[in-house]
């Protein structure tokens, strides 16, 4: 996206300079004409803004977040187009970004962190109450004003930007933030934003993400499956935190907080050492709650911290479910099938036995809602690897959820048709004589995951190796995979 000169008008506004960048456009500092009033200036990226359905959505729900009154919500004054181009008028905010604090410091001391995180709450409450779900809650959208904190980016909530997951339009936020839910098609509630606060909390306590990972495979299945680690091991931290995180990181969002609200009392009580009281807990019942607000300076000076190691997740994790484990399976390739075109891609034509379904079935088949068996699992990850070795695109696609994710270190396609058409397109440039997954374990649960190390021999070029995960739900009373995270050795 080309930056508008300094001195440029757009919207009644004056450029003064660029105030930030991200996936979804350019934020300058501007001055309001009509008012002489500094205002931030936010420019929506060409790439989003020539979507029809993407400027409808921008105009609906940036009319919504212009409705939300709290002192912790960064008012949207205007929002409209012009030229061709999408904008967003909102108060300007002297000071930094709970992201940049966190660079420059390290961590913020536990206090500190509480009443942030509480101002935090009280604003989701607000959005909450309005319908509004923010989906991509993170430091860098924490502003932090003298003692004032403000929840940034309503409005833009639905969309996904080069900082998210994806650009399609499908997983939303940010993937360190992002509650297990989000990993999985399907509507999400207020409790994925509380999830993502508890996110927030930690890496302001700690100086890191709790499920910080080297891989964005890594990371989801982290969110997915892994136990936080305890904070109170960064000096410092009182271990009160750690019962509040472990339920606001709750895998499943029935076991979270109810509302954003509760989280922020439960943590103010946890930087004081004390538990939160009926009255306190009455308040956010059904409806968004005020902010609790201490006597005197939610904070006073900064007290720099040195920044500290991110803390061994593996050592505070559960012991994994049982799992069952396979020796080495090898699916060879059979002869090469004919093409048939297929929506913008192509698929390989089955032989003759394709047309038997190939998803396990029979007595233990979960019905929908229930947790996926081990052997379900297993079997899920073996039938696709039959199918790749294959080059049967045709009999993947049968294996896979609608909104199916491909994920790996450098790309990552959303939905069935492309993750398939991504696997074909693998099929069409080298011609895999056999697909070999060894150590493959699998785990049960309504998210169901089975692991192996993988190696894909060709005809004619170097064997590839690495490591690959799958998730497995229950589709329809069926299992089928919904992810697929792959790390290259």
């Amino acid at each position: 996206m080309t930056d508008v000169l300094e001195g440029a008008h757009i919207a009644g506004c004056r450029i003064e300079a660029v105030a930030g960048r991200g996936g979804m456009g350019i934020v300058y500092r501007a001055t309001q004409l009509s008012l002489g009033r500094p205002v931030a200036l936010k420019l929506i990226a060409p790439e989003h803004a020539a979507d029809a359905g993407f400027r409808e959505r921008f105009q609906r729900e940036s009319r919504m977040a212009a409705a939300i009154d709290h002192p912790n919500v960064i008012p949207v004054y205007e929002a409209g187009e012009e030229d061709g181009r999408l904008y967003l008028v909102m108060r300007w905010v002297a000071g930094t970004d709970l992201h940049r604090l966190l660079r420059a410091e390290g961590r913020v001391e536990p206090q500190r962190a509480a009443e942030i995180v509480n101002q935090v709450a009280g604003a989701l409450d607000a959005a909450h109450e309005a319908g509004l779900i923010h989906r991509d809650v993170k430091p860098a959208n924490v502003l932090l004003s003298g003692e004032h904190a403000y929840l940034a980016d309503f409005g833009l909530t639905r969309f996904a930007g080069a900082d998210t997951l994806t650009t399609a339009g499908h997983f939303l936020g940010t993937v360190d933030y992002m509650a297990p839910e989000q990993f999985h098609p399907g509507p999400n509630d207020a409790r994925a934003d509380v999830y993502a606060l508890g996110c927030v909390l930690y890496a302001a306590l700690t100086g890191a993400p709790p499920f910080l990972r080297e891989t964005v495979p890594a990371t989801m299945l982290a969110h997915l499956h892994d136990q936080p680690p305890q904070a109170s091991r960064t000096a410092g931290v009182p271990p009160g935190f750690d019962r509040v995180l472990a339920r606001a990181l709750a895998k499943s969002p029935e076991d979270r907080y109810p509302s954003a609200g509760d989280f922020g009392r439960a943590v103010l009580a946890a930087a004081e050492g004390r538990s939160v009281t009926e009255e306190e807990r009455s308040v956010a019942r059904g409806a968004a709650a005020p902010t609790i607000r201490r006597e005197g300076r939610l904070w006073s000076g900064v007290e720099k911290l040195p920044p500290v190691g991110v803390p061994d997740p593996v050592a505070e994790q559960e012991p994994p479910a049982p799992a069952e484990t396979t020796p080495i399976r090898r699916y060879r390739a059979k002869r090469r099938r004919r093409l048939w075109a297929w929506g913008s891609g192509v698929v390989a034509i089955a032989g003759a036995a394709v047309a038997i379904a190939v998803v396990p079935g029979g007595a233990d088949t979960p019905k929908p809602g229930e947790p996926v068996s081990s052997g379900e699992v297993e079997r899920m990850a073996n039938s696709f690897a039959s199918a790749y070795g294959d080059e049967d695109a045709a009999r993947m696609s049968r294996l896979l959820t609608a909104d199916a994710q491909r994920v790996s270190p450098t790309d990552n396609q959303t939905g069935r048709h492309d993750v398939v058409a991504a696997y074909q397109s693998q099929f069409n440039s080298k011609a895999i004589t056999g697909f070999e997954l060894k150590g493959l374990s699998a785990e049960s649960g309504p998210s169901g995951r089975a692991t192996a190390r993988y190696t894909i021999t060709y005809d004619g070029a170097k064997p590839t190796t690495g490591q690959m995960t799958w998730v497995v739900i229950s589709e329809k009373g069926r299992p089928r995979i919904s992810l697929i995270a792959f790390v290259p050795d």
